[in-house]
C-alpha cells in the first residue's frame, strides 16, 4: 500500500538530491473537490445530454421527413451539434470571459445564438406537427404533454451542457498551476546558482595560488623521497656485487661510498630547497640491509 505522506529523493545528473514528484503537491491544490467536477464524470454527463437530444430529434425527423435514413441521421446530427456541442463551446468561452482571459463577447453571442435558434426550430416543428384533437373529438392532452416534454427537454440538456462546460473548464486555475510549477523550478535554479556563486567566492585567487604552491611542494617531496628510496636500493645492490668474490666490477668499496655520499648530499640539498626537511634513510655502509648478503669485509 502506498503511503501518501511519504516522500522520496532522487539524484539528478549533476549529483543533486531532489524531491521526487515535487509537482504533485502543487497539482493537488487545483484538483476539484467534487466527483461531479472531475473530467471523466463531466464528459459522461455531457455525452448523456447529447444522446437524449439525438433521441428526441430523431423521433421528430422520422415523423416529418420523407428523406432517406442517411439524410435523416445527418439532419439529427446537425441539430444535436447546434443544440449541445456549440452550447458546450459557448460555456468554455463564457468562462474565459468571466475570468478576464478573453474579451470576445461577440463570438460568445454568436455561439449562444446557434443553440437558441436550434431549440426554436425544434419548438416550431413540434408545435406545427402536434395533433390537438384525439380520434374521439376531444382535446388530445397526451399529445400536448408529449410535445411540451419534447420541446423542454432539449432546452434543459443544452443549458446543462453549457453549465457543465462552464464549471469544468477553468483556464485560470490551469494557468496558475503551470506558473507555480515554473516558479518552483526557477527557484531551484536560482538556489543552484547561488550555491555555485558561494562556492566560487570562497576560493579567491590568493587561496588558489597557495593551494597550487602547496601542491607543487608536495610533489617535490614525493619525488625526492622516491629518489632516496631508489638510492638506498642501489646502495644495497652495489654492496652485494662488491661482496661477491666472483664479481668482475672495477669499483672499490671506498669509491662507491664516495659516490653514494655525494648523491645523498645533493638529494638533501634538494629536500632543503623544497621547503621541508626530508630525512635521509640511515643505511650502514658495511652491513647490507637485505638477507643472505655477504659482508664486504668478510668477502675480502
Amino acid at each position: 500500500m502506498k503511503d501518501n505522506n511519504a516522500f522520496a529523493l532522487k539524484m539528478n545528473k549533476d549529483g543533486e538530491l531532489l524531491l521526487e514528484n515535487s509537482d504533485d503537491a502543487v497539482k493537488a491544490k487545483y484538483k476539484p473537490d467534487s466527483l461531479l467536477l472531475c473530467a471523466p464524470v463531466s464528459y459522461l454527463l455531457m455525452l448523456f445530454c447529447v444522446v437524449i437530444d439525438i433521441a428526441f430529434f430523431y423521433s421528430l425527423f422520422e415523423r416529418i421527413s420523407h428523406d432517406s435514413p442517411e439524410m435523416i441521421r445527418l439532419q439529427v446530427a446537425g441539430l444535436a451539434f447546434a443544440a449541445d456541442i456549440v452550447a458546450a463551446f459557448a460555456g468554455i468561452l463564457a468562462k474565459k470571459i468571466s475570468q478576464g482571459l478573453s474579451h470576445h463577447k461577440f463570438n460568445l453571442a454568436l455561439l449562444l445564438a446557434v443553440p437558441i435558434f436550434a431549440l426554436i426550430i425544434n419548438g416550431v416543428l413540434r408545435f406545427s406537427t402536434m395533433s390537438l384533437s384525439s380520434p374521439e373529438g376531444t382535446v388530445d392532452a397526451t399529445a400536448i404533454a408529449l410535445t411540451i416534454i419534447a420541446i423542454a427537454t432539449p432546452v434543459f440538456t443544452s443549458v446543462g451542457n453549457f453549465a457543465i462546460s462552464f464549471e469544468l473548464y477553468n483556464p485560470l486555475a490551469k494557468q496558475l498551476c503551470r506558473e507555480e510549477i515554473a516558479l518552483n523550478e526557477l527557484q531551484n535554479r536560482i538556489r543552484r546558482l547561488e550555491a555555485i556563486q558561494d562556492e566560487c567566492d570562497s576560493f579567491n585567487s590568493s587561496q588558489i595560488q597557495d593551494a597550487d604552491h602547496q601542491h607543487l611542494i608536495n610533489a617535490k617531496k614525493d619525488l625526492i623521497n622516491d629518489s632516496l628510496t631508489l638510492l638506498a636500493d642501489m646502495r644495497v645492490q652495489l654492496m652485494e656485487q662488491l661482496g661477491d668474490p666472483t664479481s668482475t666490477n672495477v669499483l672499490s668499496k671506498s669509491r662507491s661510498d664516495e659516490l653514494f655520499d655525494r648523491l645523498g648530499r645533493e638529494l638533501a640539498a634538494l629536500a632543503a630547497a623544497s621547503g621541508e626537511k626530508t630525512a635521509l634513510p640511515a643505511i650502514d655502509k658495511d652491513v647490507p640491509t637485505k638477507n643472505h648478503v655477504v659482508n664486504f669485509s668478510e668477502a675480502v
